[in-house]
């Protein structure tokens, strides 16, 4: 009988721990289940709204992140948030960084911004391909705000830095053209001008470096200057990527033999005009840019370039092309070796508009 009366009395024991210890939780859980009020009905007054920056440092157990929280004022409750971690099973999943957090958020609004850690500050910046180096520049300080000449002066004085130019030839502006990879890029908000640029080189050399890894540089090319220079003359004359290849092929097959590219995108770099039609005034411009007076290569790149024109000096083709002409109103181009048929393709393309 007395044995009995312990085993009983035991149980109840145990029973009446165990409700208080669920009241207690709940108790709490419930009394701080928001950081200071998710009651709509609850007025500014109780609890002024504030964003507080809170930094938790990264490996953070539950209980430290539970401490800064409460510490900075972002929950009532160090105990009750850091329970409610432990019951949700998130104790090692929140993620380490600095936060902009309001003080009237639900632990479960709260474990979700810490979930997905802290929103990365920045900003996007589009740099469009064909575009030469002063209206990259320009187009940078529209999208930025950081003045040209800052830009510019950014390039000139050192600090900025490109392998393929030394500090020397960096002076110059003209000797950046082409060195500065178009596209679109996440800008951290802290960046400078200086940075942005930076970024922009570096990518140039990464996708050139990355090219080399699978290819090798073709012979005809020689150095990394001419290999720029022809991928800017490719971006300027063709509209689709399957024609690239192609006009990477008549420039060869023209240099090869000694012949004058004859491209109108380097007489118009050579004037600084964009204009729709070269003119015969116009192929007169003394410049080592035109190409229609000299042989061989412009002294630098024409303009920016993207990634298949670059990939398209590797897939040269083998032919004997030396004219391309655009025939289609939708970009397509005709390739040929006879200067017959050029001029005829060149006349029936003018008679339908495609071409000025």
């Amino acid at each position: 009988m007395s044995n009995l009366y312990f085993k009983n009395r035991t149980v109840i024991q145990l029973f009446i721990t165990v409700v208080v210890i669920f009241m207690f939780y709940n108790f709490i859980s419930s009394s701080a289940d928001s950081v200071k009020s998710t009651d709509p009905n609850n007025s500014i007054s109780e609890v002024q709204l504030e964003i507080i920056t809170v930094t938790i440092p990264q490996g953070s157990a539950a209980s430290e992140i539970s401490s800064i929280l409460d510490a900075t004022g972002v929950v009532t409750s160090k105990l009750a948030f850091e329970l409610y971690l432990r019951n949700e099973n998130l104790t090692n999943k929140l993620r380490a960084g600095t936060y902009e957090l309001p003080n009237n958020l639900s632990f479960e609004e709260l474990t979700s911004l810490l979930l997905k850690g802290p929103p990365l500050k920045t900003y996007t910046i589009t740099v469009p391909e064909g575009l030469w180096i002063v209206e990259t520049l320009e187009t940078l300080s529209a999208q930025t705000g950081y003045d040209i000449n800052q830009l510019e002066n950014s390039l000139t004085s050192g600090l900025v830095v490109s392998k393929f130019l030394t500090l020397q030839q960096s002076q110059s502006i003209q000797n950046w053209e082409g060195l500065l990879f178009p596209n679109t890029y996440q800008i951290d908000i802290e960046a400078n001008g200086e940075d942005i640029l930076q970024v922009m080189v570096n990518e140039l050399e990464a996708r050139y470096e990355a090219l080399l890894q699978t290819y090798s540089l073709p012979g005809w090319i020689g150095n990394p200057n001419a290999f720029f220079t022809v991928a800017s003359l490719i971006e300027a004359e063709s509209k689709l990527d399957e024609d690239r290849p192609l006009v990477s092929s008549v420039i060869k097959n023209r240099l090869e033999d000694d012949m004058l590219l004859q491209i109108d995108a380097a007489v118009l770099y050579a004037l600084q005009k964009r204009k729709s039609q070269v003119l015969l005034i116009d192929l007169q411009v003394d410049s080592p840019y035109n190409v229609y007076k000299f042989t061989g290569l412009p002294p630098t790149p024409i303009s920016g370039f993207g990634q298949k024109a670059m990939q398209a000096i590797f897939e040269t083709p083998d032919n004997d092309y030396i004219y391309y002409l655009l025939t289609d109103i939708n970009g397509k181009m005709t390739f040929t070796n006879n200067y017959e048929e050029f001029i005829n393709l060149k006349n029936k393309a003018k008679e339908e508009g495609v071409i000025p």
